[in-house]
């Protein structure tokens, strides 16, 4: 009997435009109705993973940053995990000798040094699922956030860090460099008390230990007395292997990799098909 489902955003419940299908909202709204727990697992920030729930007309709550956050569904934080700031210094100094552009999110907001690379990213996103990016909705998207303070450019991040270091949820590199992001990658990984994941084949996610997905969505269901045996998760990309793992029921979207598809209990539709709807119109079949 599942009790509680989270779904990962970028390229699962959004589709390629960044907005949330009508069937795939009404699926969540039906779950919701028959007494399930829905809750966003996103490797966003809150502020950028709050705009199209919001949207939508969606009340969720939200795992943002890859677990390093859990916010109810008024946005007030009920768990926050920061990298060591011991970490930091050894992080910014592996990506930058190999040249890997990275971003520092701290509280709701993501401290860039460019905006093009912000833009960039959410492109990366969009091919690493095999789909052709709307340009042009991305860059009006990240401007708004630019636009409302949510996102901010620094010319260098020496300062920030030296004043808020141990404030930092995340680190998020990306390169078109392949070799480069794995050498980077491997340095990561010698380090201890980091997660080193990704959203997609050009980017690497750097955060604490005990900040991953599975963990957070873990947490959030025992605080809801729900035990894993009940949870199904919805994910297309490597930072959703920690949840997918843990849960029950654990659902790829078609748009996936092959290795995420093999390590689910089951396979649904791309996200330009709303395979999220579906997925979750399957199981109330069965519950209801």
């Amino acid at each position: 009997m599942i009790r509680l489902i989270a779904i990962d955003m970028d390229g699962t419940i959004l589709s390629p435009d960044h907005t949330i299908s009508t069937k795939n909202k009404q699926a969540i709204l039906a779950a919701q109705s028959n007494g399930i727990e829905v809750v966003i697992a996103t490797g966003r920030g809150f502020s950028e993973a709050y705009g199209p729930i919001s949207d939508s007309g969606l009340d969720l709550s939200y795992i943002c940053l890859n677990g390093a956050e859990i916010r109810d569904s008024f946005g007030d934080l009920l768990s926050a995990t920061h990298i060591d700031e011991n970490n930091i210094s050894q992080i910014t100094s592996i990506l930058d000798a190999h040249t890997i552009d990275y971003q520092l999110f701290i509280d709701t907001l993501i401290y860039i040094n460019s905006i093009e690379d912000q833009i960039d990213t959410f492109i990366q996103l969009a091919e690493a699922a095999n789909q052709i990016p709307a340009v042009d909705k991305i860059r009006q998207e990240v401007m708004n956030r630019v636009e409302r303070g949510y996102i901010r450019q620094v010319d260098s991040y020496n300062e920030l860090i030296n004043q808020r270091g141990s404030e930092i949820y995340k680190v998020f590199g990306t390169s078109f460099n392949r070799v480069n992001l794995d050498k980077a990658r491997k340095a990561l990984q010698l380090l201890p008390g980091l997660a080193i994941s990704s959203s997609g084949a050009g980017n690497l996610e750097i955060t604490d230990i005990n900040a991953q997905k599975g963990i957070a969505v873990e947490k959030y269901a025992k605080s809801k007395d729900i035990s894993m045996a009940n949870v199904m998760v919805i994910g297309d990309s490597y930072n959703d292997l920690s949840m997918m793992e843990r849960a029950g029921r654990s659902v790829a979207m078609g748009n996936a990799p092959a290795e995420i598809k093999a390590a689910c209990t089951e396979i649904t539709t791309t996200n330009e098909h709303d395979g999220v709807g579906l997925a979750i119109r399957a199981i109330l079949q069965l519950q209801v």
